[in-house]
């Protein structure tokens, strides 16, 4: 990360390193999209989906940095009182080491809202356990299917 300045959101030590938690910057935009195919395959939110984001006014896209690695990923929005937590990826290799919770309160403490909310598919148990033990409750659910993957969103 030498050569540029950074403004830090939050920091989380894991097996002895330190993850930086910072807003993603353009130049994080490749590595963010290769880190979506990574977690979401099919469903994963593209460069050009990535752009849009960062340069719309009410979201925010926070980064996990690993050393030189980008890890992880927040993606919310905010209307009002209400926050969307729209996305949330970490790293397969780096999972279960606090980065995913890290990464939400970060998300939640910049976007500031008094509410959020956030959708999960409800095969990522491991997700759902991380959202309750943060507090998050199930409130409904949404059943629907996209023609390409036939998966639930």
């Amino acid at each position: 990360m030498a050569g540029h300045s950074i403004r830090l959101i939050a920091t989380h030590q894991t097996a002895g390193e330190q993850v930086w938690i910072q807003r993603a910057t353009l130049r994080d935009l490749p590595a963010l999209a290769r880190l979506q195919r990574q977690c979401f395959g099919g469903q994963a939110y593209g460069l050009v989906t990535l752009a849009v984001l960062a340069y719309w006014p009410s979201a925010e896209l926070l980064v996990a940095q690993l050393g030189d690695a980008l890890v992880g990923c927040a993606i919310g929005d905010v209307r009002g009182k209400q926050g969307r937590v729209l996305n949330l990826c970490v790293a397969p290799e780096v999972r279960r080491r606090g980065i995913g919770r890290t990464l939400l309160l970060a998300l939640e403490q910049v976007l500031g809202a008094e509410q959020f909310t956030l959708m999960v598919e409800d095969k990522n148990t491991a997700a759902q356990a991380l959202y309750q033990r943060l507090g998050y409750l199930p409130v409904g659910e949404v059943r629907t299917t996209t023609a390409a993957t036939g998966m639930g969103l």
